[in-house]
Formats: structure tokens, sequence, C-alpha cells
């Protein structure tokens, strides 16, 4: 039993000293651990905050990229619609151009023909 009534008695000394040095290395080895920690964890957040907005940052540089090339393929596509378009017109002028010309020269052969048939 305790005759202190629940107190230890004060150890006078060298063995009290060593024991408070020892508890004040416990103590600083379990701050600068703690310490440790807290600065691993800090240097982790900052990565992690670093690498997550830099990941934000070139998500949104990708996506501008994305609506610039979608808004260059409209236009590409609109000018290539286009020059089908035109295309397509030239080569039914074409084909009427053909006809056209093939229907005088069938007039001039005609008319030729009757020329050279008539006697002056």
């Amino acid at each position: 039993m305790n005759r202190f009534g629940g107190f230890r008695p004060r150890r006078l000394g060298e063995d009290a000293v060593s024991d408070r040095i020892a508890a004040d290395q416990r103590k600083r080895v379990i701050l600068a651990a703690l310490g440790g920690a807290l600065l691993t964890f800090v240097l982790a957040l900052v990565w992690y905050l670093d690498t997550d907005l830099a990941y934000g940052v070139k998500v949104q540089a990708l996506e501008e990229e994305n609506q610039r090339l979608g808004a260059a393929l409209s236009v590409g596509r609109l000018d290539l619609e286009m020059e089908r378009a035109t295309r397509a017109e030239l080569e039914r002028q074409l084909v009427e151009l053909n006809d056209s010309l093939k229907k005088r020269q069938a007039e001039l052969a005609f008319l030729k023909s009757r020329t050279a048939s008539k006697p002056r």
C-alpha cells in the first residue's frame, strides 16, 4: 500500500536529475517526431494541391483547345460542303455547255452542208 496517499515521493539526487533529463529527452523526441510528421503532412498536402491544380489547369487548357479545334473542324466541314456544292454546280454547267456546243456544232455542220450543196 502506498503510504503517501497516491503521491510518489520525490527522489533526490542523481536519479531524479537523470529521470528528468530522460523525460525531457522523451518529450523532445516525441515533439520532433510530431513535427516531422506534421512537416511531411504539410509537404504532401502542398504537393497534392499543386499537382491537382496543375492537372486542373491542363484539363482546362485541353478543353479550350478541344473547343477551338471543334470550331475549326466545323469551319473546315462547311468549306468542304461549299466546295462540293460549287463543284457539282460547275459540273452541271459544264454538261449544259457541252450539250449546247454539240447542238451548235450540229447546226454548223448542217449549215456548212447546205451551203456546200448550193451552187452559186
